[in-house]
């Protein structure tokens, strides 16, 4: 079995649909979307008040990886404080309900 990554990015608002292009230009059929809300480590802490985001989840093969992140990063990048994050995490196994399915996520 292929060893399988989730990547959740939070990203402007304004750089999902450019995002979301970018990562299935790389070869990922598949993403979910949507809105956050948030503040980042080194935001002052203002009560009640996020900035609102937009989080794109994919998971993709381990080969994939590097490409999906730089992907992200090069339309991502404003050069700004606040331009987002992303995160990677290990996926043990996937099953697509219909096929019962296992493992990669390129069937």
């Amino acid at each position: 079995m292929i060893d399988m990554k989730k990547v959740e990015a939070i990203v402007q608002s304004g750089a999902k649909d450019a995002v979301v292009a970018a990562i299935k230009k790389v070869g990922v059929g598949g993403v979910t979307t949507y809105q956050v809300q948030g503040q980042g480590a080194q935001d002052p802490p203002l009560v009640g008040q996020y900035f609102s985001r937009d989080m794109i989840v994919c998971v993709v093969d381990d080969p994939k990886l590097d490409d999906v992140i730089d992907a992200i990063a090069n339309v991502a990048c404003t050069g700004t404080k606040g331009d987002g994050k992303v995160f990677v995490t290990d996926i043990c196994d996937a099953l697509d309900i219909c096929t019962k399915k296992r493992g990669t996520m390129d069937i």
